[in-house]
C-alpha cells in the first residue's frame, strides 16, 4: 500500500522503513507490520551528543539553549506544580544537600531535579527538549564539578537549588524564574572559563 500511494518499489519502502527503525520511530513485528514509537528524547540526544564530541564550544551553546528552556520551565512548573510534585522536589533538594562534594551523586540528583521540574511543567514538549539537552550535558558537567570546582562552588550550587525550590513553593513564578536564569548565568561561565583555560593550556604544550 505504501509502495502504491507514493509510487515507489518494495525494495525501497524496505529501506526506509528499516531507516525509521534503526532512528527508533518506528517498530516493526511479524505479523503486525510498522508500529509507530512514541516520542522521546532519544533522537535529540544522540544529535547533542554528537555536536560536544565534535566542537567544544557546542557545550556552551547547549546550555544557553537549555537555559531559555529551563527558565520557562521553572516559571510554568511553579504555576502548574501539583503538591506532589512540589514534594518530590523537595525530596530531591534534601538529598542533594546531604551529597554536596560527592560529584557523581551529586550530578545524579541535579539531573533528577531539572527533570522533576520539567515533568511538573505537565508539557511533554518542554520535557522531552529538556531531557534531549540534560543527557550529553551530564558527564562533561560532573566532570566539571570533579576536577575544577571546590567546594564553595558546589555549596553555592546547592544554595541556588533551595532557593529555586523555595521559590515554587511559594508559588512565585518570576522569582524562580529569575533564579533559574542566575544558575545558568553562573554554570555557563564556569564551563566557558574552563574550556578557555584547557585552549590556552593546549596552545603552550
Amino acid at each position: 500500500a505504501i509502495a502504491a500511494e507514493f509510487g515507489v518499489s518494495r525494495p525501497v519502502v524496505r529501506e526506509a522503513l528499516r531507516t525509521l527503525e534503526a532512528r527508533g520511530l518506528i517498530r516493526t513485528e511479524n505479523g503486525r507490520g510498522a508500529i509507530v514509537q512514541p516520542v522521546t528524547s532519544e533522537l535529540l540526544s544522540h544529535y547533542f551528543h554528537l555536536a560536544i564530541s565534535v566542537d567544544e564550544t557546542a557545550l556552551v551553546e547547549l546550555l544557553e539553549v537549555r537555559k531559555g528552556l529551563e527558565v520557562e520551565s521553572a516559571r510554568l512548573a511553579t504555576l502548574r506544580a501539583t503538591d506532589a510534585d512540589l514534594d518530590a522536589l523537595a525530596a530531591t533538594v534534601e538529598q542533594m544537600h546531604a551529597a554536596v562534594g560527592k560529584s557523581e551523586v551529586y550530578t545524579d540528583l541535579d539531573a533528577q531535579l531539572h527533570l522533576h521540574i520539567a515533568e511538573a511543567t505537565h508539557n511533554t514538549t518542554l520535557y522531552h527538549l529538556i531531557d534531549s539537552i540534560r543527557g550529553p550535558l551530564r558527564d562533561t558537567i560532573e566532570a566539571g564539578l570533579r576536577s575544577r570546582a571546590n567546594r564553595v562552588h558546589h555549596l553555592r550550587v546547592q544554595e541556588l537549588h533551595e532557593l529555586l525550590v523555595d521559590a515554587m513553593r511559594a508559588r512565585d513564578p518570576d522569582q524562580a524564574a529569575a533564579i533559574m536564569a542566575l544558575h545558568f548565568d553562573e554554570a555557563v561561565q564556569h564551563i566557558a572559563g574552563a574550556a578557555h583555560s584547557r585552549r590556552e593550556e593546549d596552545t603552550t604544550a
